[in-house]
């Protein structure tokens, strides 16, 4: 990387401020980020800044922008068992809007249909079935592009718990068209026991 007439030959590379300041780089300790470019910040300490380049990739926040389709949402326990969460053959979305907003929606295949097609018109049996079979929220989202980190600060969610909540997702980039989203272990599925999620998700216009 070369700007302002100083050269980094390293993907991340620590710089002396004074030397920084030297090349007309201005510099501030209230300044948590300074973006460079589309794949370059800078992030810096007390004596140094570090530049960080992520070389020939869009920036976290810029990739994952977009609908993506659910291809399958596994969690495995600590003996290495593998369970789909919401039964096999679940559908849904994960849809990153350009205005920092982020909405998931996942079914299951085999839900309970309503008597009548109304938000009251179901059974108790029926209505239950429909709960159970839909794990749904929405809310901003930022990106932590040096660890691949991207937070879900919920403002509506099924799961009333959820509501205000920071809900953190690994970003693992399979291809330019299919995302991972795994989550720290949490007790989820039969016998509550701690799993670990992961979330395949396919861009919807591929998909």
């Amino acid at each position: 990387m070369t700007g302002q007439g100083l050269t980094c030959s390293k993907a991340d590379s620590s710089i002396n401020m004074p030397e920084l300041l030297q090349h007309g780089i201005d510099y501030s300790h209230r300044m948590l980020y300074l973006k460079l470019n589309s794949t370059t910040t800078v992030k810096p300490g007390r004596n140094t800044i570090s530049i960080h380049t992520r070389k020939g990739n869009k920036m976290y926040k810029d990739w994952l922008k977009g609908t993506w389709k659910l291809d399958t949402f596994t969690a495995t326990d600590e003996d290495g068992e593998t369970i789909d969460v919401m039964g096999p053959g679940a559908t849904g979305f994960i849809c990153y809007s350009n205005d920092g907003w982020v909405s998931v929606q996942i079914i299951k295949t085999d839900r309970m249909r309503y008597d009548i097609p109304d938000v009251e018109g179901g059974t108790t049996e029926q209505t239950l079935s429909a709960a159970r079979g839909l794990f749904a929220y929405a809310g901003t989202y930022t990106t932590d592009e040096e660890n691949a980190i991207v937070y879900h600060q919920l403002e509506f969610s099924l799961i009333p718990n959820w509501i205000g909540s920071k809900q953190k997702r690994y970003i693992q980039k399979e291809s330019e068209n299919v995302l991972v989203l795994t989550a720290d272990p949490v007790r989820m599925g039969p016998g509550g026991k701690k799993r670990k999620s992961k979330l395949r998700w396919i861009r919807a216009d591929i998909a």
